[in-house]
Formats: structure tokens, sequence, C-alpha cells
């Protein structure tokens, strides 16, 4: 019993050590993460199959592109990603075939 009470001691006081150093450390690691804006532009396209889709450049930082799309036979909503690209890239994102785009945007990642 002792054993597990100075190994539960010993294990809050390092506890405590790495936390006072990881606060000390926080504000520095969160001020270098700001979030960047990015500045996007999304074109509608049809694909041969006849599925829509997004394509969607943006510029500030790399992204994601986004597409909210809409089923048009029961009207059920979802989202799709595109794929990831680097800042002034063309990022493509397609919805289901018998589906609508409704939203496209860029997210940073």
């Amino acid at each position: 019993m002792r054993l597990r009470q100075r190994a539960l001691r010993a294990v809050l006081a390092l506890g405590l050590a790495a936390g006072g150093t990881l606060a000390a450390v926080a504000p520095a690691a969160a001020s270098a993460s700001a979030p960047v804006p990015l500045d996007c532009s999304a074109r509608l396209i049809t694909g041969s199959g006849g599925h829509r889709g997004a394509s969607i450049t943006c510029t500030g930082s790399s992204f994601t592109g986004v597409a909210d799309c809409r089923r048009t036979d029961n009207g059920y909503t979802y989202r799709h990603f595109g794929n990831r690209v680097p800042s002034g890239g063309t990022s493509t994102v397609w919805c289901d075939l018998g589906a609508t785009v409704i939203g496209a945007y860029g997210t940073p990642s």
C-alpha cells in the first residue's frame, strides 16, 4: 500500500512540474499558430457522368476544399471534402450522383 502511495505522489509531482513547464510554454505556442484567413473562390463544375462538384481556389495558407451537397431525391444534405493543397492551389470536390452543390468553400488545414 505504501509503495502505491509513493508511486502516486511521484507521478503527481512530475505532473505538476511538467504542467508548470507547459503552462509557461503554451502562450507562445498559441500565438505562433494563429489562424490565417483564407481568400477563396469557388466554381461549380459538372463531371462526365453527371456528377456535380466544385473547383475551389484559395490563397493565404494550405487548405482543403469542402462542398455541402443535397440529394435531389430525398433532400438529404451532407458534406464532402476535396484534396489538401497549398496556398494558390485548386481543390476539387464532388457530390454523389443525383446531388447538387449547395455550398463550397475552403478550410485551413
